[in-house]
């Protein structure tokens, strides 16, 4: 039989720890309190690992222990190995200063969600980076899929099943708090200045209800669309997180109604999986913390 093929018992690092600790305290019992252990489970750790390899490694005597002559030989590898094993854990448990994530979030949230998002991430993976991008809701999806983010916090038009939903809330039609032009015919009315399933929903539940309204303000922003209606030159859709104290919400009997909205986050399946992985509980644990309590 060849010397590779000898099968040589496993060696715990647990039983060179408490080696290490009964040879600098010189006791079992000095060992056991280094190592927060009861006296016989170290005694019994380093009877095991004094079978494995098959010497005694103290000589015992009243007063405490010494090292034979075969515990001085294990002695220095003990010491490299424990060292190398403390210092494998430090290097994978120390923070990845070039690791990156890329998060999409809408506008209309930076100021309530970003700054905790940004908190959390902070305390949960310190040394990396975010790489942010705070834009319109509709534009997140096909980034995803070009590759430009790796998770996005969004509104869709339906939920995929591989989307997190976080939150529900209603979209609203909103006026201004110092003017009443809700009643005028043409109604004006804010929209999103691109296609996107918002702006057609609203469209559609006007054309529906056969109002007559005019598209006086287009933006590619929630802030630009907030901006006509707290001036009070425009009404328009929004999501509840949206309203001010310069917007107010339009009574529901006053224009058709706009349903509910879902918040989900969706992640790339190329998105760095540590990274995602707190970033996505963070982000959940953010929004459901803002949610009114029951």
């Amino acid at each position: 039989m060849r010397k590779d093929d000898i099968l040589l018992p496993q060696l715990d690092s647990d039983l060179l720890r408490s080696f290490l600790a009964v040879a600098k305290a010189g006791s079992v019992s000095g060992g056991a309190a280094r190592l927060f252990r009861t006296q016989s489970a170290v005694s019994l750790q380093v009877q095991k690992l004094e079978e494995i390899v098959a010497h005694q490694l103290f000589d015992r005597h009243g007063r405490g222990v010494s090292l034979t002559a075969r515990g001085e030989q294990l002695l220095p590898i003990a010491r490299q190995v424990v060292e190398v094993l403390d210092q494998a854990v430090i290097a994978m448990r120390a923070p990845d200063t070039h690791a990156e994530i890329r998060l999409g979030i809408p506008e209309e949230y930076s100021d309530t969600l970003l700054p905790a998002i940004l908190a959390g991430f902070s305390r949960e993976q310190p040394g990396a980076r975010i790489l942010l991008r705070c834009g319109p809701s509709v534009e997140f999806p096909s980034a995803l899929a070009a590759d430009e983010l790796d998770i996005a916090l969004h509104a869709p038009e339906s939920v995929a099943a591989h989307d997190i939903v976080v939150h529900r809330e209603a979209a609203i039609w909103a006026g201004s708090a110092f003017h009443e032009i809700e009643h005028r015919r043409p109604l004006p009315v804010a929209l999103f200045d691109r296609k996107c399933w918002w702006r057609e929903r609203c469209l559609n539940l006007l054309e529906t209800a056969h109002l007559d309204y005019e598209i006086v303000c287009t933006s590619e922003s929630v802030a630009g669309i907030r901006a006509a209606i707290s001036a009070g030159f425009a009404v328009g859709a929004l999501p509840q997180c949206a309203i001010t104290d310069r917007v107010r919400q339009l009574p529901e009997a006053t224009l058709p109604q706009l349903g509910e909205t879902a918040l989900v986050l969706t992640c790339s399946s190329a998105a760095p999986l540590r990274l995602a992985n707190s970033l996505t509980a963070i982000v959940t644990k953010t929004v459901r913390a803002l949610e009114p309590r029951a």
